[in-house]
């Protein structure tokens, strides 16, 4: 019995240690890594009553854009020609350009950028929309 109880102890023992070291306590969400953007700009047009009778509407341009490690990844809908990315702070900058029909998706390498908090600006045509993310050491957030 005392053998039974020593053998189970040590196996049982070794597992309960190296069990909680295997699993972390650490989430990752999508929303953790999501930039909030917000809608900076726009031109409204006033057309006369025959026009809009024959206007269709237009779905909104919908814009979101996410940091995971050393990249930020943009998704833009309901949109048709180019997307000029800047991503400012106080350490550097970087500038992208991509091209979107109707639906576009493209990733920006942050790569050489040191850690600190940037401010993300994306213009498709008058429409600005602009977030924050952090970028932390070696490319964790």
């Amino acid at each position: 019995m005392k053998k039974t109880m020593l053998s189970l102890f040590l196996i049982v023992v070794p597992i309960a240690l190296l069990l909680p070291s295997t699993i972390t306590n650490e989430v990752k969400d999508d929303l953790e890594d999501k930039i909030e953007l917000s809608r900076e700009g726009g031109t409204t047009r006033i057309a006369n009553s025959r026009t809009m009778m024959s206007m269709t509407v237009a779905e909104p341009v919908l814009v979101e854009a996410h940091s995971s490690r050393n990249i930020v990844t943009i998704s833009v809908q309901n949109y048709r020609g180019g997307a000029w990315v800047e991503i400012i702070g106080s350490k550097g900058a970087k500038q992208y350009y991509f091209e979107v029909y109707d639906m576009g998706f493209d990733v920006v390498s942050l790569s050489g950028l040191p850690a600190d908090k940037y401010t993300i600006r994306i213009m498709l045509g008058t429409e600005t929309f602009t977030g924050t993310f952090k970028k932390g050491m070696y490319g964790n957030n």
